[in-house]
């Protein structure tokens, strides 16, 4: 009987729906093991193979722990709302929900194509009411929450707004940067709209006029992972900054924690890494400067700060430099927003007429306006330096200061020690004494710095969860919770007039054209952003069905924390610190029994393929060899690696039908010719070069795709996409079918296996579940291919030796080893199985063959049992075969080998 991979696998993916082998059930007496994939995006590409590889280890790693007894929950969802759907919908004039409801079929197809064991019970999808219901909850959870940085924890306002009619903020110790104090008197004087504004200072998610990523083209804000160069990551748009009132989460006052409680996540050191490089906490001292006019101060108000990391190099200032923008310049100058417009164009330095002075050395240091000013942490001044910072000393000579630029940092170092101040002291002790000396003076303390900022969590997109906010008299007003989900506008017909205006009487969403700001006001029409669902998915897949709590609290106390995370190391800066953020937060206001969501992070390594670039200058594209000499001078473009003939020749008349663009341009080839660049690079959707899985599903079957994933390396490595080697691992799973099957019949020995066979499945058995265990997915297929072959020399078909070898190889190759187990004769399916017994008395060796060198070179081999004593090995030598020579020295390795000096 041939491996008929096709009917095989058809067959038990219907069985395993039909009968819902993967249901998992909340079994809270039982041990748990939680393993997650990261939220699949379902775009219209569908799935590739670099996609599988994670997927694959999950569901062999599942799989195992299912045998070991655990009650394993490995779940599948969609994380469907995007800006590239929103794209494709604009751009085809479809409906962005049908275009996401076909993309996650596909996906679910594919998925299911593989054999993965996801309880598909379980599925969610972000775009769906019943989710982001809770979406939007996490959000009023947030707005409605202040952070007390005494207790280090998030609380409800309506605490802090109790505080305030009590004492004021006088004694309040939280996240703000809120300055002025005023007590209970002055706040309850307030009326409700200056109230809430000095709320909006305090509440976890706030509104507020911030410098953002806009994108003219996409006509939205995007966050910082999602540009590249000073494009959109998303159709290469070119990305501005600009100051727009925009929703912001207060993430910074759970920076300290992010940091220290990484410690609780087993994780690999670069993941750690970019974590913390991404956060980048930084300790300095933040400086005051007082504003003068020629010789005599403003007043005492008129002050700045800056923050540095080296205080004594403060005597090497020679100018300050503030922006157009700053509210000091606005206020003590001439020189106002309209004059930054009309100067926006060139790159100006000016003279703004005032001096700081530098409490160090009494020196008096002027300000100058630019409006080119960059800063990593002060952000609207800098302190300029030209002596060694190259940025400063172009400024300088901006400004026809005459300064010379030391290039030997050492050097400069010494003319500030050597200053009056600090004549001749070690750099260390230097600065030690300038901070004690700042914050004697009460003109320094000591602070943090940090370069992440507040979350921005507005987009200006039709395609995501609505903010459940509506204004009255422009001041943000939540919606009440049993009134969620606020669902999405209805807009057909490109009418001006849609349903997404609020009515507070009614409680329902009513036409705009109704607003009247009395009853009926107007809702945030920005949507949150694409990050905004995948910060607690893993919550909902505890409990999917639940539309009373986001989670029932015994069922998340049971699941806790995901055991095993696998996904690709690039989620480290967005994804994986926004939702330790919003966890924490949960956790902080009782929704969460633990600190940190991921007990174990597993980064799957990329996987490889060649990438096909061609040449644009103007509407002239040229081929690869006419150009390689000079490629900076010309626009890169990505084509789809199917367009190719050839290896590396472009099938030009594929390509102008591909792109509508093309069809007019003017290709300039070379023997009629064209070429493209190929260039070996992360497999990915937007560099055209991805492998689609069905393909290989229909050669070689699902089982082999799945085998040759694993067998291409260790997880987390990155790896090149080379088909030539598959043949063999389908080739493996033909002869293992084959230890079953004799001339197309069914067979299997029943008789007892011998104590060398058994030693031999022992030996694998341990192997195998050492390597699983410390998630080495490649090293078993190596171990079972060992085994077959050895098996196949000793003609072994023996139950007690197939049986437990099919079990082992069910978790990379679920349809092959099912359709065995039910030949077998079990009724139940093999992933209910029990991982493979041990016997740790057959992996003791019986005996010993001991290399015998004489004078360091090799004469033969002995063989002793492993119970002879070694002396009497020796003694046994030296009569029989040695004869009687004198022994100099002699050298044991114990159970290795014996070497015999005589001269």
């Amino acid at each position: 009987m041939k491996y008929n991979f096709k009917k095989i696998e058809t067959k038990w993916q219907e069985i395993w729906k039909k009968k819902k082998i993967y249901l998992t059930k909340n079994i809270l007496d039982k041990k748990k093991f939680y393993v997650l994939d990261m939220f699949p995006y379902p775009s219209g590409y569908g799935l590739h193979v670099g996609h599988i590889l994670g997927y694959t280890a999950s569901d062999v790693f599942s799989r195992f722990k299912k045998s070991l007894g655990y009650n394993v929950l490995h779940p599948i969802g969609f994380d469907s709302f995007g800006l590239p759907t929103e794209q494709f919908a604009i751009k085809t004039g479809q409906s962005p929900k049908q275009i996401t409801k076909l993309n996650i079929k596909t996906y679910s197809k594919q998925l299911l194509k593989l054999g993965l064991s996801y309880d598909w019970n379980r599925t969610i999808s972000t775009h769906k009411k019943e989710y982001f219901k809770w979406t939007q909850w996490i959000f009023l959870k947030l707005f409605n929450s202040w952070y007390d940085k005494k207790k280090e924890k998030a609380k409800d306002i309506k605490k802090l707004i109790k505080i305030f009619n009590k004492n004021g903020n006088l004694n309040v110790l939280a996240y703000s940067r809120f300055s002025k104090k005023f007590n209970s008197f002055q706040w309850k004087k307030l009326n409700c709209s200056d109230q809430e504004r000095i709320l909006q200072n305090y509440r976890l998610a706030f509104i507020s006029k911030s410098s953002v990523n806009w994108c003219p083209k996409l006509g939205s804000v995007l966050a910082n992972e999602e540009i590249e160069n000073k494009l959109s990551k998303i159709g290469c748009y070119p990305v501005c900054k600009k100051k727009m009132f925009q929703w912001s989460l207060r993430i910074k006052a759970y920076l300290v924690r992010l940091l220290k409680d990484l410690k609780l996540i087993k994780g690999t050191k670069k993941l750690k890494s970019i974590q913390k490089n991404w956060i980048c906490e930084t300790k300095g001292i933040n400086i005051v400067f007082f504003l003068y006019k020629e010789n005599n101060i403003i007043n005492k108000r008129a002050k700045f700060e800056i923050f540095t990391t080296k205080p004594y190099l403060l005597f090497g200032i020679s100018f300050f430099c503030f922006p157009f923008g700053s509210s000091l310049i606005k206020k003590y100058t001439q020189f106002g927003r309209n004059y930054k417009k009309r100067i926006f164009k060139n790159r100006i330095v000016i003279f703004s007429g005032l001096y700081a002075v530098n409490n160090l050395n009494t020196n008096k240091i002027p300000i100058f306006i630019s409006n080119f000013v960059k800063d990593k942490f002060n952000k609207q001044i800098i302190h300029c330096i030209p002596y060694v910072n190259f940025e400063s000393y172009f400024l300088a000579k901006k400004i026809n200061l005459n300064i010379t630029r030391i290039i030997n940092k050492n050097k400069f170092h010494k003319i500030c020690i050597n200053s009056k101040f600090l004549t001749g002291l070690d750099i260390k002790i230097a600065n030690l004494l300038i901070i004690k000396f700042l914050i004697t003076k009460k003109i320094g303390f000591l602070c943090r710095k940090y370069k992440i900022n507040n979350a921005i969590f507005s987009r200006q997109r039709s395609w995501g969860e609505p903010i459940p906010i509506y204004f009255k008299n422009k001041i943000p007003i939540p919606i009440y919770e049993k009134y969620l989900p606020l669902s999405l506008p209805n807009v057909k017909n490109k009418r001006k007039d849609f349903a997404f205006a609020w009515n507070k009487k009614k409680k329902q969403i009513v036409y705009t054209s109704l607003i009247d700001d009395k009853n009926i006001f107007k809702l945030e029409i920005c949507t949150m952003p694409s990050w905004a669902a995948s910060n607690f998915y893993f919550l909902r897949y505890m409990d999917p069905n639940n539309f009373e709590f986001l989670v029932d609290k015994k069922i998340e106390n049971y699941w806790r924390n995901v055991d095993l995370y696998i996904g690709g190391i690039e989620h480290a800066t967005g994804h994986l610190i926004y939702s330790r953020f919003i966890y924490k937060f949960l956790y902080d206001r009782g929704f969460v029994s633990s600190k940190e969501p991921f007990r174990k992070i597993l980064n799957q390594g990329m996987i490889l393929a060649k990438s096909a670039i061609i040449f644009k200058k103007k509407n002239k594209l040229f081929s690869y060899f006419l150009v390689k000499d000079n490629i900076k001078k010309f626009q890169k473009i990505y084509i789809d690696v199917n367009l190719l003939k050839n290896k590396n020749e472009v099938n030009i008349k594929k390509l102008r039908n591909w792109i509508p663009e093309f069809r007019t341009a003017k290709f300039i080839s070379e023997n009629n010719k064209f070429f493209c660049y190929r260039l070996v690079e992360k497999m990915s959707k937007s560099k055209f070069n991805v492998i689609n899985p069905d393909y290989i599903c229909k050669e070689y079957g699902a089982d082999t795709l799945r085998l040759y994933e694993m067998f291409l390396g260790p997880l987390d490595k990155a790896k090149i996409w080379n088909l030539i080697s598959i043949k063999g691992v389908h080739m493996f799973l033909k002869n293992f079918w084959n230890l079953f099957h004799y001339k197309n019949k069914f067979r299997i020995d029943e008789s007892k296996s011998s104590y060398k066979e058994k030693s031999l499945l022992n030996v694998s058995i341990t192997k195998i579940k050492k390597s699983l265990e410390s998630h080495h997915f490649n090293i078993p297929i190596s171990e079972f291919m060992i085994l077959l072959n050895k098996l196949k020399e000793m003609k072994c078909n023996k139950r007690d030796i197939l049986e437990p070898f099919t079990i082992l190889i069910s978790f990379y190759a679920p349809h092959i080893s099912e359709e065995i187990w039910e030949k077998l004769g079990n009724n139940k399916s093999i992933f209910f199985a029990t991982f493979p017994k041990m016997n740790e008395n057959l992996l003791l060796k019986k005996y010993l063959l001991y290399p015998i060198t004489l004078n360091g070179k090799f004469k033969f081999k002995i063989k002793t049992d492993i119970s002879v004593n070694t002396s009497k090995l020796i003694t046994r030598i030296f009569h029989s075969l040695l004869m009687a020579q004198p022994i100099k020295k002699l050298f044991i390795v114990q159970n290795k080998i014996l070497n015999f000096v005589t001269k």
